[in-house]
């Protein structure tokens, strides 16, 4: 338990980079509601939505509605920073000097390691590390630079008392890191129910101008590179003239992605529909599209399969302890060519559509326990056990 007669229930400070909404700040603010409802302390730091000084986002406003406080960590920002960092160390060592957690949960591959370090100069009794997937995975950084992360994700490993692998690939390929094999666990994400919108009302939400007959793909996420957004748009070029692609989320790429859309005249069938509260709207959708060049276990998949939406996905090693191609879902490699060819299989497969649609529902429903997350997880901040 959380909180013992006589005694002040145990702190836990979160730290995450940035605070939009996306897939690990949903995983942050799910944990701290639970973590909230158990008895502990909570407590979250965060950045703003990229950028050094940028304004707090989505994450910030939730936590406040159920009233968490929240720390702003003003230098934290997504690309590395020499200056900013180390002023974002510093605000992070204060931070914890002045809440004194017993707990220090960091997600995110760079509050993971700044605040893993911070956290051991603290004197925090236990650090536990989640990671969203290995930042060493992103293929197209130099070579160098692909060195150094991993040399940085070993060290945030090591600093942590015990770290966080959501998918069962990096799960594996931690423990085989140097001295890695008794600090990892396993713990997949878990998505709570949604309350969806019926189909007519996020329709008429989202595009109300669409026609009527249109056959809707959706996604959801950043405009980054890491998404892929661009193969998504290119494969619409060989689709039939009444399927639209639908794409909530907001970033960096929105100018070269609406480049591209004019590039490819696709301004009537491909929508920028900038950031909103995207899963109530899932059930406007046809058919789920993710096109990711590198992924975590991601929660629009959890999400999209509790919809019972058909799934095209890229073929990654988080995405396959979610997706089984053929079963529940259709895994490619993101390529414009392969990403329209399974497609168009489902834009004329309507019973296809319905059944892989079904069996997503079903797997997401009985693997993928919130419960079982937050347990497991709570079960880490309260043992008696640590590795230094």
């Amino acid at each position: 338990m959380a909180k013992t007669q006589g005694k002040q229930p145990k702190k836990v400070l979160y730290l995450i980079t940035k605070s939009n909404f996306g897939g690990a700040q949903k995983y942050v603010f799910e944990l701290a509601v639970a973590a909230k409802q158990a008895g502990y302390a909570v407590v979250v730091g965060c950045g703003g939505t990229g950028k050094a000084g940028a304004a707090t986002g989505r994450l910030v406003t939730k936590l406040q509605e159920v009233a968490i406080p929240v720390h702003s960590i003003s230098h934290f920002m997504r690309d590395m920073s020499f200056l900013s960092d180390i002023r974002a160390f510093f605000e992070v060592w204060r931070l914890l000097r002045h809440e004194r957690p017993e707990v220090l949960h960091v997600t995110s591959s760079k509050a993971g390691g700044i605040g893993a370090l911070a956290g051991r100069l603290a004197r925090v009794p236990r650090i536990i590390f989640t990671s969203h997937g290995l930042t060493v995975d992103e293929v197209w950084r130099p070579r160098w630079q692909r060195t150094l992360i991993y040399l940085g994700t070993w060290i945030t490993l090591a600093l942590a008392h015990q770290s966080i692998m959501i998918t069962s690939e990096t799960y594996q390929r931690a423990q085989k890191m140097p001295r890695m094999k008794d600090r990892v666990v396993l713990i997949k994400n878990g998505v709570a129910p949604i309350d969806f919108l019926t189909r007519t009302a996020a329709r008429a939400s989202l595009a109300p101008h669409l026609p009527p007959r249109a056959l809707w793909i959706g996604g959801i996420g950043e405009l980054h590179p890491n998404k892929n957004w661009s193969a998504a748009i290119t494969a619409l070029r060989t689709l039939p003239a009444q399927t639209h692609l639908l794409i909530i989320g907001e970033g960096e790429e929105r100018p070269k992605l609406e480049q591209l859309i004019t590039q490819e005249q696709l301004q009537e069938r491909v929508h920028l529909l900038g950031y909103l509260e995207a899963a109530p709207h899932l059930m406007a959708f046809d058919i789920f599209v993710l096109s990711s060049q590198k992924e975590g276990l991601p929660y629009v998949l959890l999400e999209a399969g509790l919809a019972g939406l058909p799934i095209v996905a890229s073929d990654l090693p988080g995405i396959r302890d979610i997706i089984t191609t053929g079963e529940t879902g259709l895994l490619v490699t993101p390529t414009p060519e392969l990403l329209a060819t399974s497609l168009s299989m489902l834009i004329r497969d309507e019973g296809m559509r319905r059944q892989l649609g079904q069996r997503a529902q079903q797997h997401i429903t009985s693997t993928f326990s919130i419960t079982h997350m937050c347990t497991d997880t709570f079960k880490l901040y309260d043992s008696k056990t640590a590795s230094d």
